[in-house]
């Protein structure tokens, strides 16, 4: 067998295992890896190097330009993605690279997609709309969940240019964003909906979002949305992700507005009572609907982006513990210096808060990180992103109308978890307190709130006892 055939089927291998495999000295290895062409990969340094055969996407055979978009909307190629035999990726830098890499992956071998383009999937309410609308030309499944890795990679590369994070994949997709940018610099792009057109906005893009699911990007989650460019009254532009409720008066519907008001003072109160960053939000109410109004924070002006990863991305592609309480996993990857001991910390406070103000939905895509600083000798630590989609999702609608009765049970905390509790509690008790006394929450879920409050005080006296 030749080079190519032997690394088809058996994926990447490091050069004395692939010259085993042809019965060959390195001298003639060396010599037939230069005959392979563009059909081969190398990555590595000395005895790291490793060989694959490279896999044709769609027909395609050459390698996918990788781009990063800075806070100021500054573009920049940062390496060569190639999708490898019989699966996985090579991602061959240019350079210093802001994400954490370890073991083979410093090489540039990923079992599948790397794990900070995970999240560039189509998901969620917006990417399921945006499927069903480009399916027939992408040639790919309605259903994004069902798309395989070469899929998304094809996705990725045509229509790629407004996704999650600050990653753009293919020439096409980047041309794309240049000619966006081209229109927002010389004014031909619509400026931002200021705050008087708004009340009049929100409506009517509700309504195109429920009837196409076209407005706005991929943005994760299930919540009806819809994204937008906000134009402050001093010409700042802050690029919004907007969630809505129905526009009926029935029971499940108020639910949805009430929990709404309730995810924006949560907000508040983890930046407030707990001292972590939180994603900016603003309650809108107009034509009948409630609107929360999320600042994205991978999004800097009209043209500016950051880098962000979900845990879910991380714990799949990394750790393989997908469901497990989020502090409990982050601990496990302790020893690879991704996280340091703070921001686990960190994330044993806010999971003590969420759970605390009811929150049943802290799966792993409602946590996210950023990379940090760090010298370019050693793994760079992630910092925890704005938290977001923090709200008592024990009191959501069953399928979508039916009011849950359930009563609120505030558990006790195993004594190593005692000062995180403490703290949580604190902060949940001022949520309580303020979805208790808020107006726009209507009177019978305040009332609730306002006794889940005192259940949750009389635990606290309990605790200091």
């Amino acid at each position: 067998m030749d080079i190519l055939s032997v690394l088809r089927q058996s994926g990447p291998l490091q050069a004395g295992a692939l010259a085993t495999s042809l019965g060959i000295s390195r001298a003639t290895l060396s010599r037939q890896v230069k005959q392979a062409g563009q059909g081969l990969i190398a990555l590595g340094q000395a005895r790291r190097t490793a060989y694959a055969a490279r896999r044709p996407v769609r027909g395609n055979a050459l390698p996918l330009s990788l781009f990063s978009v800075d806070s100021v909307g500054r573009l920049a190629e940062v390496g060569q993605l190639s999708p490898v035999y019989p699966d996985g990726t090579a991602l061959a830098l240019s350079g210093p690279f802001e994400w954490p890499l370890d073991g083979a992956m410093a090489d540039g071998w990923f079992e599948g997609l790397p794990y900070f383009m995970q999240d560039l999937r189509p998901q969620g309410f917006l990417g399921r709309h945006f499927a069903r609308r480009y399916a027939a030309v992408l040639q790919v499944s309605e259903d994004p969940n069902t798309w395989s890795d070469d899929d998304a990679l094809h996705v990725m590369a045509v229509l790629g240019d407004d996704l999650p994070g600050n990653l753009l994949l293919g020439e096409a997709s980047c041309r794309r964003w240049l000619d966006h940018v081209q229109q927002v610099t010389s004014g031909r792009r619509e400026a931002g909906i200021t705050d008087e057109r708004v009340l009049e906005a929100y409506p009517a893009l509700a309504a195109e979002a429920l009837s196409t699911g076209i407005v706005g990007s991929s943005a994760g989650g299930e919540f009806p949305k819809f994204t937008a460019l906000r134009q402050s009254a001093d010409g700042r532009m802050q690029h919004v992700l907007v969630k809505f409720s129905g526009a009926d008066d029935a029971p499940g519907t108020l639910r949805w507005s009430d929990l709404l008001i309730c995810e924006h003072l949560a907000a508040q109160v983890v930046a407030g009572r707990l001292g972590l960053a939180a994603a900016q939000s603003r309650i809108l109410q107009a034509g009948g609907r409630t609107f929360l109004e999320v600042d994205r924070f991978d999004r800097h002006g009209a043209l500016g982006r950051s880098p962000v990863v979900s845990w879910f991305a991380i714990n799949a592609s990394v750790l393989g513990q997908l469901g497990k309480p989020w502090p409990e996993a982050l601990t496990t990857l302790l020893p690879t210096k991704w996280f340091t001991a703070e921001t686990v910390a960190q994330v044993r406070r806010l999971w003590w808060f969420g759970r605390l103000i009811g929150n049943t939905d802290m799966h792993d895509g409602n946590l996210s990180f950023v990379p940090t600083d760090t010298p370019t000798d050693a793994p760079a630590p992630l910092a925890l992103a704005p938290v977001y989609d923090m709200l008592p999702m024990a009191y959501a609608p069953v399928r979508g109308v039916e009011l849950p009765p359930g009563t609120f049970q505030p558990q006790l905390p195993l004594p190593a978890d005692a000062p995180a509790w403490s703290d949580a509690a604190e902060a949940a008790s001022a949520f309580w307190d303020l979805a208790a006394q808020d107006p726009r929450i209507s009177a019978d879920f305040r009332r609730l709130c306002g006794e889940n409050l005192e259940r949750l005080r009389a635990l606290q006296s309990s605790m200091r006892m």
